[in-house]
């Protein structure tokens, strides 16, 4: 009586492994990199984020305006968050714009190691833009420059913040059509037409 040779099973445990190694590896690159255990005190959507070898700007905006628009000859607060991912430490030498007259800092610029620097608060430094050369409306972004004694020179469009609530006085309109009210909810009334149409 003759035997068939069974195929041995292929063995899953070394390629599972290793896939979740892969996961592994690229879940960990996510959080590394800009001071991971600070990156969750930066908003993620208004603003702009940048790098420059080792310096992060991380939510960078103009502060929400009171109405619609900044107008021309106006001043906004840049708000912004600075990383060091570095061991030596750096400063915020000047920041500039096309779209104003002059950025002023007010504060200590300095970016110390493996930091992250507060621009954005009351507490921390204070960076302004003064002079709009034009009306700025929601939805613009200007152009910025942030110059830095030894990461160097970062570009971005710096976006006005939206604000929680509106603060303007202009009526909601209501662009959706009327929702008609569904038969079971008509109540009593609904039901006794509906009963009726049916028996006729």
């Amino acid at each position: 009586m003759s035997r068939t040779a069974r195929r041995p099973r292929r063995v899953l445990v070394p390629t599972a492994l290793s896939l979740l190694a892969a996961a592994s590896l690229v879940l960990s690159g996510c959080a590394a990199g800009q001071y991971s255990q600070t990156a969750a005190q930066v908003a993620s959507i208004d603003g702009a984020n940048g790098t420059i070898g080792n310096i992060a700007v991380l939510n960078a905006r103009l502060a929400p305006t009171e109405r619609e628009k900044y107008p021309a000859g106006s001043n906004a607060r840049l708000l912004l968050w600075i990383s060091n991912d570095s061991v030596n430490p750096d400063a915020l030498s000047s920041v500039s714009t096309s779209a104003a007259s002059s950025v002023k800092i007010t504060g200590d610029p300095a970016v110390p190691g493996q930091t992250l620097a507060d621009f954005a608060t009351d507490q921390g430094t204070v960076v302004t833009v003064t002079g709009f050369l034009q009306d700025q409306f929601y939805g613009q972004s200007i152009p910025v420059t942030f110059n830095f004694k030894n990461a160097g020179a970062l570009s971005l469009n710096i976006p006005i913040q939206i604000p929680e609530q509106r603060s303007t006085d202009r009526p909601t309109v209501d662009i959706q059509p009327a929702h008609p009210t569904p038969i079971w909810e008509q109540g009593e009334a609904g039901a006794a037409e509906t009963t009726g149409e049916s028996g006729h």
